[in-house]
């Protein structure tokens, strides 16, 4: 009897660990997905979809400021998005390498890059670092918190 019990014990534990596996894998795809949905509208300049994948009450950083940018009541995604894209459209993004990583409801994408002035701006290389904090509200991840820094070292 203690051995039948130990077996459907075992069973059980790993069945319930290979569905939590199966579980955190969705949950980073979906981020994955998300994420790239995200950088594909700030490469468009799609305000509309900006808008539907960050949360109205988003924190960050633009790329040259030192003040972070809340979108508050009186201050809503629409004001802040042309600015952002303002920001990241004199580059050209080359990402080198990204993890992605879902934890109940709350995602983070840790990435770095290289942004190159695209033809006609006078910018420098740029290599950089950058998180992303999602959460998931509904079924669907939306950005939440963002920041991006210069690489301390330099590239080899």
């Amino acid at each position: 009897m203690k051995k039948t019990i130990f077996s459907l014990a075992m069973v059980l534990t790993l069945g319930s660990a290979s569905l939590l596996n199966a579980r955190v894998e969705s949950g980073e795809t979906s981020l994955k997905t998300a994420h790239q949905v995200l950088i594909d509208a700030v490469k468009s300049g799609n305000l509309a979809i900006l808008q539907a994948v960050i949360h109205p009450r988003a924190l960050g950083f633009y790329r040259e400021s030192q003040f972070a940018v809340q979108l508050r009541s009186d201050y809503s995604a629409g004001d802040a998005l042309p600015a952002v894209l303002d920001d990241l459209s004199r580059f050209v993004t080359i990402p080198s390498d990204a993890i992605y990583r879902a934890v109940g409801d709350v995602g983070v994408v840790c990435l770095s890059a290289t942004l190159t002035a695209k033809k006609g701006e006078k910018d420098p290389t740029r290599y950089v670092r950058g998180t992303y904090v999602y959460i998931n509200v509904a079924g669907n991840w939306k950005l939440l918190s963002w920041h991006s820094s210069d690489v301390p070292l330099k590239k080899k």
